[in-house]
């Protein structure tokens, strides 16, 4: 295991049990999604600076608001790696109030959009983004009503905050879709196959080639001996198309730092496929290029805090999409001036 890949696990190790001393209430999942949003900026996390955002948090918002439910401990983080947690906060807010507006069923899933678009620093072109992330999930709704639920809301804007239209958005979402289950006859679920369709389809380039990358680094783990999950933790493998590894080389970093975190309290108990994917994740954090982006991006932690509110592997998942997507949205030639800093965070 290389170094930087052993020192981001022991990170998340100590951030995890940082946090979940602190907030022993609060499900060891959002802890878990919490230390993996101070993995991913490479920070130690402060959980007395987390206490006083939560203060803040909770003296804005009501107890029973969509900001004090799943996606607490993840916002309370991101407002303590930003510079100014309260205006990171107001940001958070405005966008949210503009997300939801007009909908009869508000949902946690829109907190996390709203994070995202802030962590882009894209709040001056909110209504731009929701009218497109709006029309991206008609889209969605129309080509796959069944698999299309809350969480697309996050995936929405995720896409909406590419530099693509939305109809060359939409159709390399089905191209990759149609691609996976019909030529790659992927056993990932369908489920599964249309988030890392979403996941890949925010940056340019060939859908196929990227697919078959991504099929390449999943079969790798076959080969290996290690059976990677073909549910929630599958869409996680789109993040890692870019890391200058082959897949041989990428897998065996992957299952060695599963290997470490088996022995480690709070990773250590989880099944495997899902260890596997938190070491996929760290060695995103470890071996990918813009670090400092892909911590802006990341909530969903909140992003991956979608997949279900089955908390735990969505909440890991959308961080896990939300970090790709910030650092592809940074290395894209069209970021048209996506900046690799926070403004009102970090």
């Amino acid at each position: 295991m290389i170094k930087q890949v052993k020192e981001k696990s022991n990170l998340l190790v100590d951030n995890y049990s940082g946090i979940h001393k602190k907030f022993v209430l609060e499900a060891k999942l959002m802890s878990l999604a919490a230390g993996l949003v101070f993995t991913s900026a490479g920070k130690k996390a402060d959980v007395e600076r987390m206490k006083e955002c939560r203060k803040l948090l909770e003296k804005k918002t009501g107890i029973l608001s969509n900001f004090r439910l799943t996606t607490e401990l993840v916002l309370v983080s991101k407002m303590a790696l930003s510079k100014d947690p309260e205006a990171y906060l107001d940001y958070v807010i405005a966008a949210y109030k503009k997300i939801s507006k007009g909908t009869l069923l508000e949902n946690s899933y829109m907190v996390l959009a709203a994070i995202l678009i802030c962590d882009f620093e894209r709040q001056n072109e909110i209504d731009e983004i929701v009218d497109k992330a709006n029309e991206i999930v008609k889209a969605m709704n129309k080509e796959h009503p069944i698999l299309t639920a809350n969480e697309d809301t996050s995936f929405a804007v995720f896409l909406a905050l590419s530099y693509k239209d939305a109809n060359t958005t939409i159709n390399d979402v089905e191209e990759c879709y149609k691609y996976l289950k019909e030529t790659c006859k992927c056993k990932a679920s369908s489920n599964a196959i249309q988030g890392l369709s979403e996941v890949l389809a925010i940056t340019y380039g060939d859908m196929k080639h990227k697919c078959d990358k991504v099929m390449r680094i999943f079969n790798a783990f076959i080969a290996h001996g290690a059976e990677y999950g073909t549910g929630d933790e599958f869409v996680a493998l789109g993040s890692l198309i870019d890391i200058d590894l082959d897949p041989d080389t990428l897998v065996n970093e992957i299952i060695e730092a599963e290997a470490y975190l088996k022995g480690k309290i709070g990773i250590g108990e989880k099944e495997r496929k899902e260890r596997l994917m938190y070491a996929a994740l760290i060695v995103v954090y470890a071996c990918g290029g813009n670090t400092s982006i892909m911590d802006n991006a990341v909530i969903s932690d909140t992003l991956s805090i979608l997949i279900s509110q089955r908390i735990s592997t969505m909440i890991t998942i959308i961080t896990n999409i939300i970090s790709f997507a910030a650092s592809a949205a940074g290395s894209s030639e069209e970021k048209k001036g996506v900046s690799e800093t926070d403004t009102p965070n970090t």
